[in-house]
């Protein structure tokens, strides 16, 4: 994952718990050239593994925080847990609704994403040009 990406997640995760599906988009979006699941996999433990992100996702109770180490946080998302089909064997479809994943950005991912600044005022936006992400009429 470039510089790039890393900045784009970051910035999409201070937003809101940040489900799978966004992490899809951003990064077929962003490096096409690499994207694959198993890409998208490993971004979310690079940035797990620093420590920027909380792994957690919704249940009845609204969003639970787990705490497990990373590596079962990306097993669980991998392979899926408690009945949920993992990403690895999910129809591409399902990915956009999945709630197999909700991240929350930790205070270290606030304070990386403030070294790395606003990645709109670097890099410009990256769905300027996909008429179905914009809101004008």
């Amino acid at each position: 994952m470039d510089a790039k990406s890393e900045n784009s997640l970051l910035h999409a995760i201070s937003d809101d718990w940040t489900p799978l599906g966004e992490f899809d988009v951003a990064l077929s979006t962003l490096e096409p050239e690499h994207y694959s699941r198993a890409f998208v996999l490993d971004a979310i433990r690079h940035i797990g593994d620093r420590g920027w992100i909380r792994f957690g996702s919704f249940t009845g109770n609204g969003w639970e925080p787990w705490d497990i180490p990373v590596e079962r946080a990306v097993a669980r998302i991998a392979d899926g847990y408690e009945g949920r089909v993992g990403y690895l064997r999910m129809d591409p479809i399902e990915v956009g609704r999945s709630e197999i994943l909700r991240a929350e950005i930790t205070e270290a991912g606030l304070e990386r994403l403030r070294q790395l600044r606003d990645p709109y005022d670097l890099y410009g936006d990256p769905w300027a040009d996909d008429p179905l992400s914009r809101a004008d009429p």
